[in-house]
């Protein structure tokens, strides 16, 4: 951490033109023993520079690779040996992922901090083949473009094209970009695809480097090439898998580097030919600072952006920070110091100093930089620095002589002591004056900004000392003090020197917090193993919907870790933590991720036992697909009763699985798919909400039967699957319903004779084929009379020259005859003939003549004798589909079921209002006749006239 000072911070600031910046120590003390990091070292720093990658500079390729928190914690190294056809080429961070790159296409990503665990890929496999959709003329050409070397493979003669790779970059925080002689290769590190981007007019000796401009939209890079004299663009979609050159027609090159701003809005070109440096926008159409280098010591070792306003160069012992506008600098130099200086840089070259050193004390340091959203880092060998521009809140603070609210507040702490009469009169001035609050409110803003805990603790104190003063009441726009908001950036500034510590390693300034979230912070403690810190930060920060990452990295490192604990041991320990996290309930954690540790450390039953206790029921039916469990994630499926679901997992089968393996699927019973791991969960008293659910029988195949395989008539898997299971009835079902009856196509085109008896034939064999199989009764019989059917059927076909094929029943033959042929008594022999009962007769009758309006017809054959089921389906039938009102209330006069009331009521909706006045009459009701007049309304008359008379009869008047 800092070294604690009582100074006041502006004491550090230096002024370039009219904007301050400071550089303020992180680490002043680096735990590593490294000396001359430029010189004997190659060091790639992670993003925000949490972690550092070290190998020797003065080997031919990298074997040995330390990674050390920036605090100088040594995490784990890798070694590797080289060989001439296989080493690594380079090595870069993804994030706190180290990748390495090996000569030969083949690259390494270490997903954790152990040095242990990495999957390897092979960028050169499944290349995608980008479009260029660029214009010619936007195309660069080069007429001497470099030729690609063949050679010939020794081993099998086959002609092969050498691997150079050149150069690697994280861009995007997302893709590996490789440049090799002719060609970039882009792999996606989130889905390992690769795509490629052909260099060839270009020659590949004439490319210095490349870089990337950051850019807001998804799925896209920008690539800048220093090529020759100029800057060519490439403008790469991943999403459309296309790419555009863009020629930038620059003179002032060749650039040796190139470097863009944090934002992507500035780029810096620099031209070690003419010595100078140019930042330029990202259209490269303006220049907005040409800087001459020819008047300092040497070339920059390197050329970075402080932030997104200003350069910063590294020399010899000097880092030199640029901004526009001209040639205006501040220098910081390093080595040239007082043994009693705390170890400071000097922004004042000290001469005298210089001259009193031996030759053999002077040693050179080369800071090493690397760009920050908010500033730069600056790395020497024992020392962390932060160089950043000071904020206007901040210089309103602490500059002094300042009159802005915020600095009266901290000056009035300062002197409380001391003079508390003056104290008490200056901020009673604030609160007169209407500006106490903005005065808590910058100290709070500067407080989240200041590394030195000294600092803090005042702001934080002076913000309190406001607060006794304040009263909201009293505010000129009758605002509050936010005591919540006070309390979090407590507890931010509490939670940021706990990570600054030198044991943590993470000092990341409160913008750059905010830009990688605090889910991406948990990330990086939990890789350390600081599990316990975490979960202390989101209880202080209220983060509790982060809990589950911890969680879950615990229980997957404690798997990985207890070699020799049993699965059920390791399980008690795991759900125990999952039902501390929960409460009895696994309804917030998903165990995937456990359960896929658990089954890659070969526990099959602590896989099984972790499964269980996954909340989502889809998640559930993945996972235990994914280990080749069908069975036991159809029996889970279906013992939820998601219909939706289960339906969606047998289509998955079925389309998946080979014919015998889906067949055996859906055989299973409970007894067959039997879990056992659900045992040892009730042995362990661990209840899980579809244990309860008996699947037994063939539930499974019977809902695949009728929800899937009826509907499948191009497969042929339904008849398969009934024939295996020898449910001959189903089947020949099946296959009745498969043979369609010829259809007429058009009234002028009715069936053809030989179609009609072709049909007859076929479905008559087969019924007769599954006769002669069935030895059950009741199917024997189901059959004997779907052949009386069809002789009906051909009977009738031939008798009245119409397909009677396409009715399927006998009601629906029946219903054709009666309604639209007429033939009520050819109907009623074939009722008898068939044994179908008079009640049912009468409805198929009433269901031919009604819906038609054949009510002369039904009218006819109900009054020909009293009907078996009454006259109220007339009655019903009747109302539903218009019948004259004569034959309704002739309907309604015979129905023996209806009481008065009811009758009444029905010839009053019939509107015969006689009839419904007699009935209430005969029951002497005088109430139900004043109700029917009621009824009869006044456009009525001679209904009301008839209503009346009744009353009048039974002595009432109106």
């Amino acid at each position: 951490m800092p070294h604690s000072t009582n100074h006041n911070p502006s004491y550090n600031w230096s002024k370039l033109s009219n904007v301050y910046y400071t550089i303020q120590t992180c680490y002043d003390s680096i735990n590593w023993s490294l000396e001359s990091l430029y010189y004997n070292y190659n060091l790639k720093l992670s993003p925000n520079s949490t972690l550092v990658a070290i190998s020797g500079k003065h080997s031919q390729y990298p074997n040995l690779i330390d990674v050390y928190s920036i605090g100088g914690n040594k995490l784990y190294s890798i070694v590797y040996n080289n060989t001439i056809v296989e080493h690594i080429h380079s090595y870069l961070f993804r994030n706190e992922c180290l990748i390495l790159v090996f000569n030969n296409g083949k690259f390494r990503y270490y997903y954790d901090l152990s040095g242990c665990l990495f999957n390897q890929y092979d960028m050169l496999q499944d290349i995608t083949h980008m479009d260029n959709v660029g214009s010619i003329s936007q195309q660069p050409q080069d007429h001497h473009h470099h030729q690609q070397t063949i050679i010939t493979n020794l081993e099998n003669n086959e002609i092969e094209i050498p691997i150079n790779i050149i150069e690697c970059k994280i861009i995007n925080h997302r893709y590996l970009v490789t440049r090799m002689i002719g060609k970039f290769i882009i792999t996606d590190l989130d889905t390992f695809i690769n795509y490629e981007i052909p260099l060839t007019s270009l020659n590949s000796s004439n490319i210095h480097t490349f870089t990337s401009q950051p850019t807001t939209k998804q799925d896209s890079i920008i690539l800048h090439i220093l090529y020759q004299n100029t800057i060519i663009t490439i403008n790469i979609d991943i999403g459309l898998a296309s790419y555009e050159f863009i020629n930038q027609q620059l003179t002032d090159g060749p650039f040796n580097s190139i470097s863009s701003s944090p934002n992507g809005q500035l780029i810096t070109l620099f031209n070690a030919q003419m010595k100078k440096i140019f930042v330029v926008n990202n259209t490269f159409d303006q220049v907005l600072l040409d800087y001459d280098t020819i008047n300092e010591s040497g070339p920059p070792y390197q050329i970075e952006w402080c932030g997104n306003d200003a350069i910063i160069l590294s020399f010899k012992d000097e880092i030199k920070l640029i901004g526009p506008p001209g040639q205006q600098s501040i220098s910081f130099f390093y080595d040239l110091i007082d043994d009693d200086d705390e170890n400071e840089p000097q922004s004042d070259f000290d001469l005298e100093n210089l001259l009193t050193k031996q030759d053999e004390d002077l040693s050179f340091t080369i800071p090493i930089l690397q760009t920050s959203i908010d500033g730069v880092r600056i790395l020497t060998d024992h020392k962390l620095q932060f160089l950043s521009r000071v904020p206007q809140t901040t210089i309103d603070l602490y500059q002094i002589g300042s009159d802005h609210p915020s600095s009266i507040l901290i000056d009035c702490v300062d002197k409380f002591a001391e003079y508390a009469s003056k104290a008490d009169t200056n901020v009673s001035l604030l609160k007169h004056d209407g500006t106490l609050l903005k005065a808590m409110e910058g100290c709070l803003e500067v407080a989240l900004d200041e590394f030195n805990p000294i600092w803090q603790k005042k702001l934080l104190s002076a913000v309190s000392f406001g607060k006794i003063y304040y009263d909201g009441d009293d505010d000129e726009d009758g605002q509050y003090f936010d005591s919540e908001k006070y309390l979090s950036i407590l507890n931010n500034i509490k939670v940021l020197n706990q990570l600054r510590s030198i044991e943590i390693g993470l000092f990341l300034t409160h913008k750059e917090i905010e830009n990688v979230g605090w889910e991406s912070i948990i990330r990086m403690l939990i890789s350390r193993n600081h599990h316990f810190l975490g979960l202390k930060i989101i209880d202080l920060l209220n983060l509790p919907n982060l809990k589950p990452i911890i969680y879950i990295h615990w229980c997957c490192a404690k798997i990985k870790r207890e070699l020799t604990m049993s699965d059920i041991e390791l399980f008690k320990i795991i759900s125990k933590k999952l039902i501390s996290l929960n409460g009895d309930q696994y309804n917030y954690i998903s165990v995937g991720e456990i359960s896929d540790v658990a089954h890659e450390e070969g526990r099959n039953m602590l896989c099984k036992l972790l499964i269980n206790l996954e909340p989502s029921m889809i998640k559930k039916v993945m996972e235990l697909l994914k280990f080749e469990e069908p069975e036991l994630a159809l029996l889970k499926c279906f013992q939820s009763g998601d219909y939706d679901l289960c339906k969606i997992l047998l289509l998955y089968l079925q389309d998946n699985l080979s014919m015998s393996q889906f067949f055996r699927v859906l055989n299973q019973n409970e007894q067959t798919g039997h879990d056992a791991s659900v045992d040892e969960l009730r042995e362990l008293g661990i209840k899980i909400r579809s244990e309860s659910m008996v699947i037994t029988g063939d539930v499974i195949g019977n809902m695949w039967v009728k929800s899937i395989g009826k509907y499948d008539k191009s497969s042929g898997l339904l008849e398969s699957y009934l024939h295996q299971e020898n449910k001959t009835h189903e089947l020949v079902v099946t296959k009745l319903k498969s043979i369609s009856p010829p259809q007429s196509s058009s009234p002028d085109h009715e069936p053809q004779p030989h179609e009609l008896e072709e049909y007859y034939s076929t479905y008559k064999q087969t019924l007769t084929k599954a006769l002669s199989k069935r030895s059950q009764h009741r199917q024997s019989k189901s059959i004997h009379r779907q052949l009386a059917i069809l002789d009906l059927q051909k009977r009738l076909t031939e008798t009245y020259l119409t397909n009677f094929y396409i009715h399927k029943s006998l009601t629906a033959i029946l219903s054709h005859l009666i309604g639209k042929l007429n033939q009520l008594k050819p109907a009623q022999k074939i009722a008898k003939e068939f044994q179908i009962s008079q009640e049912k007769f009468h409805q198929i009758v009433i269901g031919a003549y009604a819906p038609t309006k054949q009510f002369d017809h039904l009218y006819e054959f109900a009054m020909a004798g009293p009907p078996p089921v009454g006259y109220e389906p007339y009655v019903d039938a009747g109302f539903r589909y218009g019948a004259p009102a004569v034959h309704l209330s002739n309907y309604i006069k015979k129905c023996t079921k209806y009481d008065p009331g009811q009758k009444m009521r029905l010839f009053a909706k019939n509107r015969d209002w006689e009839m419904a006045g007699l009935e209430g009459f005969r029951i002497k009701d005088i109430g139900m006749l004043r109700d029917l007049l009621e009824l009869v309304g006044d456009d009525d008359g001679d209904g009301r006239e008839i209503v009346r008379g009744y009353i009048e009869k039974l002595g009432y008047s109106l």
